[in-house]
């Protein structure tokens, strides 16, 4: 069943007002091998139940965009998400690149998102509201056939707009300074906060990018805090913070993640999940964050966001708990 949206007002409007709790959306590109680019062992159950285990510790509710081929073969994994009340989306039907689909493939993925959607909906008792592309349809981030063929099946909401974020740069693993000039957790949120390193990097969906009508707008939406917008009838929710893989590689999951990398990805996470903005998000691959020693980031963000009074507990189920549309 879906959980209850724990969102919204007693009288049905959004919270408002100064006092209104900010919200984290928590997500998962749940793929396991389906999308894993190793050839190697991955246990499905146990990184679900260890996903589940943290998300329960902290009271916290999840979107998890599984794969389609995941619903139809491995049911009773999503089951276990959907009634531990977490959302379930959708992340393709085999996690190939959308972006390169001819018609006929296209075609193909109407009816698998069809026969998904069916299956998730006898499983969680609703069909699945929102979508976010394998590889985010780049390097556009938006098809609009994939978003026709998306309204057609009932979707809501996707979530493929990247956003670069200055922190990404500094990783030690890319940016081999010297130890006494790397950019320690007191430095983090002024990275995570740069405007200009924002816009250079950004510069080229600002400059040719196609929603909110020009340049100028576009800019003024990346730096004023990137509320989700309208496109092709979908609402775009845009990644608000980094994804593992852009702090941490891709790692294979039996490996641990060096001390160092690992420590800066916690405090990327942790800075990104207090900044200002629209909201807060943190997204994660299953077979990443379960994997070695990496687990602890989806303890620190959650604990992070919580010590903050940011908003963990929130169904995401309905449009009215995301932040205002630009």
């Amino acid at each position: 069943m879906r959980g209850p949206d724990l969102g919204k007002s007693a009288g049905g409007a959004p919270p408002a007002g100064p006092d209104a709790a900010r919200r984290m959306l928590v997500c998962f590109d749940f793929e396991g091998s389906y999308g894993m680019p190793h050839d190697v062992p991955y246990d499905l159950h146990a990184g679900a139940r260890a996903i589940l285990d943290v998300l329960a510790r902290h009271r916290a509710r999840a979107v998890f965009f599984v794969v389609g081929r995941m619903v139809e073969e491995h049911p009773e994994v999503v089951q276990a998400l959907a009634d531990a009340g977490h959302e379930i989306g959708l992340h393709g039907y085999d996690h190939d690149d959308l972006a390169s689909y001819d018609q006929y493939r296209l075609d193909r993925l109407g009816d698998d998102l069809a026969r998904a959607g069916s299956l998730v909906e006898r499983i969680a008792g609703a069909r699945p509201r929102c979508f976010r592309a394998p590889y985010l349809l780049t390097p556009n981030f938006y098809r609009p056939e994939v978003s026709a063929l998306l309204r057609a099946n009932g979707y809501h909401w996707v979530s493929n707009q990247e956003v670069r974020y200055p922190a990404e740069l500094l990783r030690p693993d890319r940016f081999p300074l010297r130890a006494a000039f790397r950019p320690g957790p007191g430095m983090l949120p002024g990275l995570v906060r740069s405007r200009l390193a924002m816009v250079l990097l950004n510069a080229g969906f600002v400059a040719r990018g196609d929603f909110l009508g020009s340049p100028a707008r576009r800019l003024s939406w990346l730096l004023g805090g990137r509320a989700p917008f309208e496109r092709s009838g979908l609402l775009e929710v845009p990644l608000y913070a980094p994804l593992d893989c852009d702090l941490l590689g891709l790692p294979r999951p039996q490996e641990d993640t060096p001390p160092e990398l690992l420590g800066y990805a916690r405090a990327v996470l942790r800075a990104t999940a207090v900044a200002p903005g629209a909201m807060a998000m943190a997204t994660f691959h299953d077979w990443i964050v379960t994997g070695g020693n990496r687990l602890v980031l989806l303890d620190d963000v959650l604990a992070a966001a919580s010590n903050a009074g940011v908003d963990v507990s929130s169904s995401a189920a309905g449009s009215h708990w995301l932040p205002a549309v630009a």
